[in-house]
């Protein structure tokens, strides 16, 4: 893959603030809009000019354009849920396999029953990240899971989701808020057939990275079959980073702590992040799902009844009518417990404002491009919690502490 730095045409207006969700490039009628990834490894639009007529489709296409402009206009910025709740797959199997509680399989499977598709994140085998139309209920498992890189969305499968929709065939789709509200300027109308599910999104790292990160991960001869970012070998909370790797004839499991893995430590201390990320136009209440689901991060600390076997716990807001009725149709499939906003925004801090911005990300990327990765690892300290996150982990346990003994003190 190669990466280019000449950027000609970003319909949002600015680079920064570009998604990278490939709709403009899947709604140009002349098709002379490719997406190319630039010098840090992001996706951006890339116009053959001899090629445009000016239709400015791409513009009235683009989600953050359309969000822009919605902001200018609007005399109520945002709309809350219509309910939260804590919830987990009564099949302990699939959730044991899932990020948190499995919601996302249950929705999946339901969609599937219906003789619908499923639309999500899934690695191929060369552990490149795309957006794939699964139909059969065997492949959702290449589904399941976190992938903590910035997923691939074709222009054909815009396209293909579109013609799925106008033949009538009902269509789930998983990502990220701007990925759906990519999807949703794309398709430039509703559709009752379509279902959209979104997560709380930390931000994305470039393919760039993540390239460097398996390259280095092969040394010695190794080769890696699979990743799982969210192995919950010792529980939901102190997950694992799995790598699944072929050493000469065997095959060979390696587990590692997530700040020990030099990947997942750059990726929570916001290093890697796509520029857009850290003024994510989309970390807001007012969400882009039917359905919103997320880790239910700190939910003990409300509801410890939702939270006794650390097995993983989802936090699902329903943001739509459509959201809700689909939410029932999984009921029996799924424990749903009652619980509030006030509680999931506390320890999901992007569900209203986004990732803050570190000033070593000035340097990350230039130094990934001039430096060995070993060399990255020693210079970011990539291999274990630095001091701000050590004081960071601290404050919060401290803070739960204390709320237990308030919440204890009233109780009395």
């Amino acid at each position: 893959m190669e990466y280019t730095s000449e950027i000609q045409v970003i319909p949002c207006g600015n680079k920064s603030d570009c998604t990278g969700c490939g709709a403009c490039a899947a709604a140009c009628p002349k098709e002379c809009i490719t997406m190319q990834p630039d010098e840090e490894g992001f996706v951006f639009p890339v116009t053959d000019i001899t090629q445009c007529n000016h239709c400015n489709f791409c513009q009235k296409t683009c989600p953050i354009w359309t969000k822009n402009g919605q902001k200018e206009n609007a005399t109520d910025n945002g709309k809350k849920p219509l309910d939260v709740y804590a919830a987990w797959n009564l099949d302990s199997e699939i959730r044991q396999e899932s990020s948190s509680g499995g919601v996302f399989s249950a929705l999946a499977e339901y969609i599937l029953s219906k003789d619908g598709v499923v639309v999500g994140a899934a690695f191929d085998e060369q552990l490149v990240v795309h957006h794939i139309i699964i139909e059969d209920p065997s492949q959702l498992n290449r589904l399941r899971g976190s992938k903590y890189v910035q997923s691939e969305i074709s222009s054909r499968l815009y396209k293909s989701i579109r013609s799925y929709l106008q033949k009538g065939r009902t269509v789930l789709f998983s990502g990220t808020p701007c990925q759906i509200a990519g999807l949703h300027g794309y398709l430039h109308k509703e559709y009752n057939n379509l279902f959209c599910c979104d997560i709380i999104c930390h931000g994305v790292p470039s393919p760039l990275f993540f390239n460097e990160y398996i390259t280095y991960s092969q040394r010695n001869g190794r080769r890696i079959l699979n990743i799982k970012f969210r192995e919950k070998l010792v529980g939901w909370k102190d997950f694992r980073v799995k790598q699944v790797f072929q050493n000469g004839t065997e095959i060979q499991n390696e587990c590692k702590k997530m700040f020990l893995d030099p990947y997942m430590a750059g990726f929570l201390r916001d290093y890697c992040l796509r520029e857009s990320c850290y003024r994510c136009a989309f970390a807001s209440v007012s969400r882009e799902g039917d359905l919103t689901i997320a880790d239910f991060w700190g939910v003990g600390q409300k509801y410890p009844e939702y939270d006794k076997d650390d097995k993983g716990t989802s936090l699902v807001l329903v943001n739509t009518l459509k959201g809700k009725t689909w939410l029932e149709e999984i009921r029996e499939k799924m424990f749903i417990g009652q619980a509030d906003l006030n509680t999931a925004r506390i320890n999901n801090g992007m569900l209203e404002k986004a990732t803050r911005r570190p000033l070593e990300r000035n340097a990350f990327y230039s130094d990934l491009k001039k430096v060995s990765f070993k060399k990255l690892i020693n210079k970011y300290e990539l291999c274990g919690p630095n001091i701000f996150h050590r004081v960071k982990f601290k404050v919060i346990h401290i803070k739960q502490i204390i709320y237990r003994c308030i919440q204890s003190k009233n109780r009395r």
